[in-house]
C-alpha cells in the first residue's frame, strides 16, 4: 500500500519554507501563499496535460503572458461582434461608453473618453454618436462654465437594457472553463494590472517608451 504523506508534515516542512524566504510574513500571508501555489500546481498539470495532447510546447509565462491576454482580447472581440448581430449597435464603443454612463452617472467629456481609453478626436465623435441619436445629452459643468457634462437619457437607458442581456452571454462563454474561485482571482489580477496602466496612461502617454520604461521599472 501507498504510504500517504501526513498533511501536518507536509504544512510544517511548507511553514519552513515560507518563513526562510519571508522572515516576516505571517500565518495569514503563509496561508494565501500555500493556496496560491497548490493552485498553481493545478494550473501546470493542466497545462502539461493539453500540451502532451496537441503536441504544443511549454511556454514561460514571461515569454508568453502577453500573446495570452493578445488572444483573448480577440476571442472576446469574435464573440462581441456575433452578439452585436442581434443588437441596435454596430460598434462596442458605443456600447462602453453608454454602459458608464448608466452605472456611474453623469460625467465630463473629457473623464468619459479617459475612460475608456480612447484618443480624444475618436472619442469625441462617438459622444457626438450618440447625442444624435438621442441616447446621450450634455449639459453645462454646474463646477466649470467652460466645459460640459453628459447624461444618458431615458432613450439610452432603454436601449442599453436592450443590450445587457445579450452582452451577458459573451461574458458567460468567455469565462465558462474557469471555477468561481479562478474567476475572482482572474478579477483581482486583471484589477491591479488596469490601476497600475491607468496611472501610467494618466500620467505618461506623451512619453516614449523608452521614457515609460526607465519610469515604472
Amino acid at each position: 500500500m501507498k504510504k500517504t504523506t501526513n498533511p501536518v508534515v507536509e504544512l510544517v516542512k511548507a511553514w519552513e519554507v515560507f518563513e526562510n524566504e519571508n522572515p516576516t510574513g505571517n500565518l495569514e500571508e503563509f496561508c494565501q501563499d500555500y493556496l496560491q501555489k497548490q493552485q498553481l500546481v493545478r494550473f501546470k498539470q493542466v497545462d502539461e496535460e493539453y500540451i502532451h495532447h496537441t503536441g504544443g510546447r511549454v511556454v514561460k509565462p514571461s515569454n508568453g503572458l502577453g500573446k495570452a491576454l493578445v488572444r483573448v482580447q480577440k476571442y472576446l472581440h469574435f464573440y462581441i461582434k456575433k452578439t452585436m448581430q442581434n443588437l441596435p449597435v454596430d460598434n462596442i464603443e458605443d456600447f462602453a461608453y453608454l454602459s458608464d454612463l448608466h452605472f456611474m452617472g453623469a460625467m465630463r467629456k473629457s473623464e468619459l473618453i479617459h475612460r475608456n481609453i480612447s484618443e480624444f478626436t475618436s472619442g469625441t465623435n462617438v459622444i457626438n454618436r450618440l447625442i444624435k441619436n438621442n441616447l446621450v445629452e450634455e449639459f453645462n459643468d454646474p463646477d466649470d462654465a467652460r466645459s460640459k457634462q453628459v447624461k444618458i437619457t431615458a432613450a439610452g437607458v432603454n436601449w442599453i437594457m436592450s443590450c445587457l442581456p445579450e452582452m451577458i452571454k459573451v461574458d458567460a462563454i468567455l469565462f465558462q472553463v474557469l471555477k468561481a474561485d479562478e474567476r475572482e482571482l482572474l478579477f483581482h489580477v486583471l484589477a491591479k494590472l488596469d490601476r497600475f496602466h491607468t496611472s501610467v496612461y494618466s500620467e505618461m502617454r506623451a512619453l516614449e517608451i523608452e521614457d515609460i520604461l526607465k519610469k515604472v521599472i
